[in-house]
């Protein structure tokens, strides 16, 4: 069904390409007055959503059930076993905050679990985003604007079209954290945390207003404005009770010093912090790594390794004594991706098809001598497929390589997210498209 429904939508198009160049045209002129920005532009997009049908909708969550179950079980491990810490090479102050009780259950309150997905029951996960994770907002700004459009009104008389909801799933699973760190039933002051101009800005603005209009005191805040006083912690005057991080471990580490006061009402439970850093435990992208080394996970069932095996690309470190590592991975270019061990936003990523045989050996040589933090991960091929694009009233068909996004709120999977490129990189900064999302089901 979800394969006719791409089909029956292409096929809307052919029929009046004028009429609905135009109504892409006048899509774009709404989103100018949405929150759906990035870099001060509308997002861009395409008049193209993509559909899934409810057998996906099923794996997606028990594969994301069955993934969080093993993670859970590694953050545990590193919470009570010294040698398993260690694996990690996290700094002192950064395993300081880890270890410290958030005061609510959840690990990791917010999950987006990058896929490559192939089709039914296949798929490799391309990284664990639980630090800061964002596209919730734009993705279904998009969907609701895109439920007006003259195309899929057309599609809807053939078939039931429906979204996933990622942003009120999510202000509920950040509520229920904050009930349980707090014996207090007041409404909670609560503050949006990240860096100036550093992360999402209209996402943060459209939290805002969101809460605002339902009652709540809300400011943006920079970790760095945050003081700590009289057992409370402020921004200004603004009391805050609960903190909705944005800002990653990164950033505040590289920071630290600067956030004492933030430190210490955090570590004297004076204030309620989704999510807790010890989310960086999988965020980090050394958990690859470890997954794929039995002899560090031996705590896994036979089953948990087989599903490490069959869904994780493989993984390791790279070791800058290790000269023989370093022939093989230049010697295996085509096999391989390099990534930094904890960036974001695709940055430092080396993609062996996309550089000259020269290039690569440059870079890896470069990264090995320099002792930079990397890892070699099994190259995955983007999957492809023919969206529509318009040229002068005119349909074109042009293929996008895509990755999905899969938001699991407190273990539990809550929708997809897609972004698309033609390239082998896909991220915001790298000027990716979105896609809406809908899950179909025939009339």
């Amino acid at each position: 069904m979800k394969e006719q429904a791409f089909s029956d939508y292409k096929e809307i198009i052919e029929q009046e390409a004028i009429k609905y160049e135009r109504d892409f045209e006048k899509l774009y002129q709404q989103l100018e007055g949405s929150y759906a920005y990035y870099q001060g532009e509308v997002i861009p997009f395409l008049y193209q959503p993509f559909f899934f049908s409810q057998q996906e909708e099923d794996f997606f969550g028990q594969t994301s059930e069955q993934l969080s179950s093993i993670l859970e079980q590694v953050i545990e491990e590193y919470l009570t076993n010294a040698e398993f810490r260690s694996y990690f090479n996290f700094s002192s102050e950064l395993e300081e905050l880890i270890l410290e009780d958030p005061g609510y259950e959840a690990n990791f309150p917010m999950a987006r679990f990058d896929i490559f997905y192939y089709g039914p029951e296949e798929l490799k996960f391309c990284e664990l985003n639980t630090d800061g994770s964002s596209g919730m907002v734009k993705s279904n700004i998009l969907e609701e604007y895109f439920k007006g459009a003259a195309a899929i009104s057309e599609l809807e008389e053939k078939y039931n079209l429906e979204n996933w909801d990622l942003v009120d799933s999510w202000l509920e699973t950040m509520f229920d954290a904050y009930q349980e760190f707090t014996v207090n039933d007041h409404q909670p002051n609560l503050a949006i945390m990240d860096f100036d101009n550093y992360g999402m800005v209209g996402e943060f603005e459209y939290f805002k207003e969101l809460l605002t209009n339902r009652g709540y005191n809300v400011k943006i805040v920079d970790p760095r404005e945050l003081e700590y006083k009289n057992n409370k912690l402020y921004c200004e005057d603004f009391e805050i009770d609960l903190i909705y991080r944005r800002a990653v471990t990164t950033d505040l580490m590289e920071h630290y010093y600067d956030l004492e006061d933030l430190w210490q009402a955090y570590k004297n439970h004076d204030v309620c912090l989704v999510g807790s850093f010890r989310s960086q435990i999988i965020h980090n992208k050394i958990i690859f790594a470890i997954l794929h080394d039995q002899e560090k996970v031996s705590f896994l069932s036979e089953e948990e390794r087989k599903f490490i095996k069959q869904y994780i690309p493989y993984t390791e470190l790279l070791d800058t004594e290790n000269r023989e590592q370093l022939n093989e991975i230049i010697a295996k270019q085509e096999q391989l991706v390099l990534k930094p061990l904890d960036d974001y936003g695709a940055n430092g990523v080396l993609v062996g098809t996309d550089l000259a045989q020269e290039v690569w050996k440059k870079e890896v040589t470069q990264i090995w001598e320099e002792g930079q933090n990397y890892l070699a991960q099994e190259f995955c091929s983007l999957p492809e497929e023919e969206f529509v694009e318009f040229n002068d009233g005119n349909v074109n068909y042009s293929s996008y390589k895509y990755i999905l996004g899969l938001f699991v709120y407190d273990q539990e999977f809550k929708g997809v997210y897609t972004r698309a490129d033609q390239q082998n990189v896909i991220a915001s900064s790298t000027g990716c498209v979105t896609l809406p999302n809908f899950k179909v089901k025939e009339k």
